[in-house]
């Protein structure tokens, strides 16, 4: 996980110099490939509103929906197994520079996870479902614009989940409530 942070790091620092930083439509819509290194990791669709007005920050925020399958891997001390699901965001990104779409920002988002297992192991068939809530999910990031439309946005953050009780073989107890997490999104502007 440090060595994905430190990776995510350089990149922010590298393509820092290639940003083009000029203002953006505020309409513009951004749709990306998204994915997340964490516990669960996250891998799927991601999509920018252009501006919106929120609290003091009117012109500098956008609003963003992560629709994204997930993979977690879940030890309990006796068997080791893989499980799948999906994750849905929805949340605000506040820029660092007003009237612009681009550059450093802050994230926050209401996320909703899922992930079942079944799985045969050498004790038996494992099953069952583990999901949570997440109101504290907050991420810092670049967002970088390559050409005209093109963009690469790289983050680094944490999430907080509030575990629903888990269902079949699944006890939260073998599973982290506070995460970190990277990622990495590539997307188009229009």
């Amino acid at each position: 996980m440090k060595k994905s942070i430190v990776l995510i790091g350089t990149i922010l620092v590298s393509f820092s110099t290639f940003a083009q930083h000029e203002k953006l439509d505020p309409n513009t819509v951004t749709i990306s490939a998204n994915y997340s290194f964490s516990d669960p990791s996250l891998y799927g669709i991601s999509a920018e509103f252009g501006n919106s007005d929120f609290f003091l920050f009117d012109e500098y925020t956008s609003t963003l929906l992560n629709i994204s399958a997930s993979q977690l891997n879940y030890d309990n001390n006796l068997v080791k197994v893989k499980g799948n699901g999906y994750t849905i965001e929805l949340g605000k990104r506040v820029y660092q520079k007003r009237g612009r779409k681009s550059g450093v920002y802050l994230q926050w988002l209401i996320a909703y996870s899922s992930t079942n297992f079944n799985e045969n192991t050498p004790l038996g068939n494992f099953e069952g479902n583990y999901s949570y809530w997440s109101l504290i999910n907050h991420d810092i990031g670049y967002k970088i614009k390559i050409g005209k439309n093109i963009i690469l946005d790289p983050s680094i953050g944490f999430n907080w989940k509030w575990e629903v009780k888990g269902k079949g073989d699944i006890d939260n107890t073998y599973v982290d409530n506070f995460v970190f997490r990277c990622g990495v999104k590539l997307g188009f502007s229009f």
